[in-house]
């Protein structure tokens, strides 16, 4: 899982990343690739341009928050331009009325933007100058834990690319996301929220997870900051 182990560096997205980095596009004849948008600008981190390794995308819809970002392009002196991904290719992903931010890898840490752009419509370009701050690491997403790797049918078959994941607490959706082909790696990356994006998602419970509405065997804790490589199977 070379690919599920860099995107976990930061405990998400690069946790959530699986469900972002899309992998070389033998997918670009995937249902709805022609839809993704790009976004591109200028960052900057407490007020001044800065390099990064990795810079991912989430978007976020009603209260859902879901990683998007096609790849993980770098951001060099604050510049970057990155592709997002839509609904109509992947659970959770950009449509009207969705907002965009970003996160990055920051001294050991996922920080996200403190402001978002709205999704410009299916195939546009959006421009947008993010500001980072290492102090206020969660930016304008809010608190989240992020979970990615690879599930298996009862037959200890992986899943192909989209396969629909979702995550519950009690009777409550908290999750959404789709798996994907990176590279050699097929899985998923999914985000949970907390109760101040959709009431319901406590902190501290127990996450059950859905696979094309199956119930998977594995469980988590929604603990925001706690994520985790985590292998889903089904009975």
């Amino acid at each position: 899982m070379r690919w599920a182990q860099k995107l976990l560096v930061a405990g998400v997205t690069v946790t959530v990343a699986i469900g972002g980095a899309f992998g070389r596009d033998a997918d670009a004849a995937r249902t709805g690739a022609e839809d993704r948008v790009v976004v591109r600008g200028r960052a900057n981190l407490d007020g001044a341009p800065f390099d990064a390794p990795y810079l991912g995308a989430v978007v976020k819809r009603h209260g859902f928050v879901t990683p998007c970002q096609h790849a993980l392009p770098r951001v060099r002196d604050g510049r970057f331009a990155i592709t997002v991904v839509a609904r109509t290719e992947a659970s959770g992903c950009g449509a009207a009325g969705s907002k965009v931010f970003l996160w990055t890898f920051l001294q050991d840490q996922i920080v996200y933007s403190n402001q978002s752009v709205r999704w410009p419509g299916n195939g546009k370009t959006a421009r947008f100058n993010p500001g980072f701050s290492v102090s206020a690491p969660t930016g304008g997403v809010g608190p989240i834990v992020g979970f990615a790797g690879e599930i298996f049918d009862a037959r200890n078959r992986r899943l192909p690319p989209g396969a629909h994941v979702e995550a519950y607490i009690g009777t409550t959706r908290c999750a959404v996301a789709t798996t994907r082909r990176i590279e050699d790696f097929t899985g998923f990356s999914i985000d949970v929220v907390g109760p101040d994006s959709i009431p319901g998602c406590a902190i501290g419970a127990t996450i059950a997870f859905r696979v094309d509405g199956r119930d998977a065997r594995e469980t988590a804790v929604n603990q925001a900051g706690q994520g985790a490589s985590l292998n889903l199977s089904l009975p």
